[in-house]
């Protein structure tokens, strides 16, 4: 932090102290903010794409002919701010909603029979800025009552650079209708969009009861990795008897077991080498597995958070307008 950014922090600080419901701290703050490079460069950034999202997508949606089947049986909604009112600045959701499939008739608690509607919920494609700017871009799969995918969501990406949103945005779309499309209930996946699907599954970062899961591209290779070094190795070994063997009545003889020990010694070097950076990739996917995970467990709580305030200020809103009615239901008489 530079000195000059600082004193502008001292200061702020200061006023809250002092005056904490003066209105001029709003300026204040917003001051400092732009004091801040990097940081506040990608709060402008993701704002941006905030407030072009609706419009953005929209043109996706009207571009693409799957979208108006899709929306015939879903809602198909666009909210900056979340589902949830519209108040998070931090959230942008692209989701399709919920729709009725079908009906059950159940006991209920006076052993009368009741019919009940069954519901489905379509995707969603969530982007969520960090505190750091960065934005995490994530796909929930469309389930049922009954029916869901094994995961939870996938990871996409972690976006460090918001100002590259919109050029992004167009893939992730199609990430998303491809995604709805395998995992609804009246879903038609083409065999790209299958493929594609199977490629964030297996490629991307998978999180099943709040826990990530090890990449299953990760996991693959490193047991190819482990199969090839040990039926190479054994190979090399029957060779390396064979030729010595062949050549234990030749004047060669020791020549080649001399090679043979040479080549024996590198062959082992070699695939401790490779068991020794297996090891360290592992180690290190299991770090970034952490972090994330750190990270998604932070978002999740500022989400319930921000759902929690905003439920809240609905009820107030609510209340007033009952408490409004009613004196105008009295002064009417």
């Amino acid at each position: 932090m530079t000195k000059k950014n600082a004193n502008r922090l001292e200061e702020l600080n200061n006023a809250i102290t002092l005056h904490p419901n003066s209105s001029n701290i709003k300026g204040m703050f917003d001051a400092y903010e732009k004091g801040m490079t990097d940081r506040a460069k990608r709060y402008a950034a993701f704002d941006k794409f905030y407030g072009d999202a609706k419009e953005l997508f929209e043109s996706y949606a009207d571009s693409t002919p799957e979208c108006k089947h899709l929306g015939d049986l879903y809602s198909f909604c666009i909210c900056p701010g979340g589902r949830y009112g519209g108040l998070n600045k931090r959230k942008v959701e692209i989701f399709y909603g919920n729709r009725p499939f079908d009906s059950v008739t159940t006991i209920g608690k006076n052993q009368q029979p009741t019919e009940r509607l069954e519901t489905a919920h379509g995707a969603t494609l969530s982007y969520q800025r960090t505190d750091d700017g960065q934005v995490l871009c994530c796909l929930y799969p469309a389930a049922s009552e009954n029916f869901r995918p094994h995961e939870d969501f996938i990871l996409l990406g972690v976006v460090k650079n918001p100002a590259t949103l919109k050029s992004e945005s167009k893939r992730h779309w199609k990430t998303f209708l491809a995604y709805m499309q395998v995992t609804c209930l009246d879903g038609k996946p083409s065999i790209f969009q299958g493929i594609r699907v199977f490629y964030i599954r297996n490629f991307k970062e998978c999180f099943v009861n709040g826990t990530v899961q090890r990449r299953k591209a990760s996991e693959f290779t490193g047991k190819i990795v482990k199969y090839a070094t040990r039926v190479g190795l054994s190979g090399f070994i029957i060779f390396f008897v064979t030729l010595a063997k062949e050549s234990s009545d030749s004047k060669q003889a020791e020549k080649n077991r001399q090679e043979m020990l040479r080549i024996y010694s590198n062959i082992q070097a070699s695939t401790q080498l490779v068991a020794k950076n297996s090891e360290a990739i592992e180690a290190e996917i299991q770090r970034l597995d952490q972090n994330t995970s750190k990270n998604l467990q932070l978002l999740n709580d500022a989400v319930s958070k921000n759902t929690t305030r905003s439920e809240n200020a609905i009820s107030q809103l609510e209340l007033g307008k009952k408490v409004e009615d009613a004196d105008d239901q009295k002064t009417v008489k």
